[in-house]
């Protein structure tokens, strides 16, 4: 539980633009949340980090890319206005990223993520020969219409996204062979989120609750939690200790563990909190 390698390399990465950007006397600034964890984005900000949802209007500096990527317009905008940027794409991410661009040309491309979920938008926001690559986008079973018969497609999933959901759409993308289509699943759900969702379920089966920790717009924390629910456990999705109840205190064997946006420091801070009397 807590931070993947790609939160930390992120994280690394914004240490050291903040910096660069004091020696070189300019404005530090991040594309959006650096992560999805308010007190490590509060940290930033401390630090004079600014979040930014685009160049317009902004002094150039130094901006960081946060590790879920960015659509291609918007990292253009960026260097065309005169900034200084810091990618802290993570490398899965840029992997399948550069993957989308390649396939543009000869597939067409499905994307399977959350709507509006910022992977979700960088995907989707590829650009090749000067335009964004068409995609369509897949939330759930239900999204998924026919296929144009004889067609090829190619599918990408978002790294945090839900694995037996993700399970069942590729079950219903296969049966589109049927009608002549090629269909290749360029990637999977990260490795990273896979062990942490299999250890979650065999923690949930030695508790007789769990308590998750991690932000509310974290992809990954809310799957943690859904995948105990689904076990038949009591859950919470608590930010910090802050949100601790009594009710967490009543159980024999209560389970801790953390979306991979969690910093260490708030873990410890809530397993003390929940050993007091």
């Amino acid at each position: 539980m807590g931070y993947c390698k790609g939160v930390s390399r992120a994280l690394a990465l914004a240490v050291s633009a903040l910096q660069d950007a004091k020696d070189a006397g300019k404005p530090v600034y991040s594309l959006g949340k650096l992560i999805h964890n308010d007190e490590t984005c509060a940290f930033f900000a401390d630090q004079g980090m600014q979040v930014i949802a685009g160049s317009e209007g902004y002094e150039p500096g130094v901006v960081v890319l946060r590790a879920h990527g960015v659509p291609d317009t918007i990292r253009s905008s960026f260097v065309e206005a005169g900034f200084d940027l810091v990618d802290a794409t993570c490398p899965v991410v840029k992997h399948n990223l550069s993957s989308i661009a390649a396939y543009a040309s000869s597939h067409t491309i499905l994307i399977v993520g959350h709507p509006g979920h910022p992977e979700t938008l960088a995907m989707r926001g590829v650009q090749c020969g000067g335009k964004s690559c068409e995609t369509v986008l897949i939330h759930n079973p239900e999204d998924i219409g026919l296929p144009e018969p004889g067609k090829s497609y190619v599918v990408f999933v978002q790294t945090t996204f839900d694995q037996g959901l993700w399970n069942e759409i590729q079950a219903i993308l296969r049966t589109w062979e049927r009608y002549g289509c090629e269909i290749i699943f360029a990637n999977e759900v990260c490795p990273s989120s896979i062990n942490r969702r299999q250890a979650t379920l065999e923690l949930a089966d030695a508790c007789d609750a769990v308590v998750v920790i991690g932000g509310r717009e974290s992809a990954n924390t809310r799957a943690l939690y859904r995948l105990v629910c689904k076990r038949g456990k009591k859950a919470w999705h608590i930010e910090n200790e802050t949100e601790i109840t009594d009710e967490m205190r009543s159980y024999d064997i209560l389970g801790i563990t953390a979306g991979a946006s969690t910093p260490s420091e708030v873990i410890h801070r809530v397993i003390d909190s929940l050993q007091q009397e």
